[in-house]
């Protein structure tokens, strides 16, 4: 998160240049941003060994392009018939324990989130709640990699192929990796383990740009409408030559503003070449805190977080919050589950619906550095 000489020197490279947005809502190079965004980008999709990464002004509005660019559909207002027997709107599988747009964002789209209950040692979607929850309605899991661990990904995207097959419709896999920038899996970074990955480089994440996000695929037509759910979609549409191919899934999409200006994306790109030694730093200090860590994964450690299950674990919890307070903030509590908010209660979100998530909720314990890495 350390701003140096090399952001500020990028930052006046482009204030010479003198231009602070490439973007424009129209068919032609413009479209696809200025050389800031577009370096970042390339710079971006090799670092993390994927074929597409876009930028765009922030992980929230990363989650809100993913979703658009999946295609979803309400026919009616979902939120007066929670109890009724037939829904009949889209649903996406979210998290009860995370910033609440990654379970709000549904809503955005006429879509009704589906809480499914977290893993009480990674505290990431439990692949067995998210099979219960899923019906015929599902058009997507949301996964969070929380606290930068990344989720069980073997068991939800197997999930997702599954029933994929059983009702004849892809069920898409959205990693919301805002927390895990650099964790990995079996090899793989988190963000890239699903059909589509979102990163913050919002302020108070591992790097940042101030506000900022980037969207990850493989898959070419998800990119591009990615890209367009992000600019102007129906105005670049319009502008295209008739001879010029496009998915005809893409024809109504609706567009927004979500682009990422080239003074961010110069800062990001900066920031990028430093996050191996930002998390080396993560990773050493994790070996003061007694936290699981799933098979096969690195974490990126966004927060030290676990829940303290014996004596001894309490006892060692009480050194270190006397004896490492001059290095780090200790809380303990993170947040109340999503489905008890104002909103989702006055949306008829029985207040108990994830007990596993409930009692972590009691016991986790949270640490982080009081300074900038």
């Amino acid at each position: 998160m350390s701003i140096g000489k090399e952001e500020r020197e990028a930052v006046l490279r482009v204030m010479d240049r003198g231009v602070l947005s490439g973007y424009r809502g129209s068919w032609g190079d413009w479209f696809y941003g200025g050389e800031e965004v577009q370096a970042l980008e390339k710079e971006w999709a090799s670092y993390f060994g994927v074929k597409h990464a876009i930028a765009c002004n922030s992980a929230t509005s990363g989650l809100w392009i993913a979703l658009a660019a999946t295609g979803l559909t309400s026919p009616y207002d979902w939120s007066h018939n929670l109890n009724s027997d037939v829904n009949g709107c889209d649903e996406i599988i979210v998290t009860p324990w995370s910033m609440t747009c990654s379970a709000s964002m549904p809503l955005h789209f006429g879509a009704e989130p589906v809480f499914a209950d977290i893993e009480p040692d990674y505290f990431c979607l439990d692949p067995k709640s998210v099979e219960e929850r899923i019906t015929r309605y599902t058009m997507a899991i949301l996964v969070v990699d929380l606290f930068g661990m990344p989720y069980d990904a073997d068991a939800i995207n197997a999930i997702a192929e599954k029933y994929s097959k059983k009702y004849k419709h892809k069920i898409y896999v959205i990693e919301d990796a805002a927390q895990a920038c650099g964790a990995t899996y079996k090899g793989k970074y988190a963000g890239t383990l699903g059909d589509i990955g979102v990163y913050s480089l919002n302020v108070h994440k591992h790097i940042q740009s101030g506000e900022g996000g980037i969207v990850v695929t493989d898959n070419d037509e998800l990119a591009f409408k990615i890209r367009l759910s992000m600019n102007h979609s129906e105005a670049v549409i319009n502008s295209m030559p008739e001879d010029e191919n496009v998915w005809s899934s893409c024809l109504e999409l609706v567009g927004m503003n979500m682009r990422m200006t080239e003074l961010s994306a110069a800062i990001a790109r900066e920031q990028l070449k430093k996050l191996s030694g930002i998390l080396a730093v993560y990773q050493e200090n994790a070996k003061n805190f007694l936290i699981k860590i799933r098979p096969g994964c690195t974490s990126a450690f966004y927060k030290y977080a676990w829940v303290p299950k014996t004596h001894d674990d309490e006892q060692y919890l009480a050194y270190l919050m006397m004896n490492a307070q001059d290095k780090f903030n200790f809380k303990k509590h993170y947040i109340d589950p999503i489905y008890t908010m104002p909103l989702f209660s006055n949306l008829g979100y029985d207040p108990h619906l994830c007990p596993t998530c409930e009692e972590v909720e009691k016991d986790i314990v949270l640490a982080w550095f009081r300074e900038v890495v």
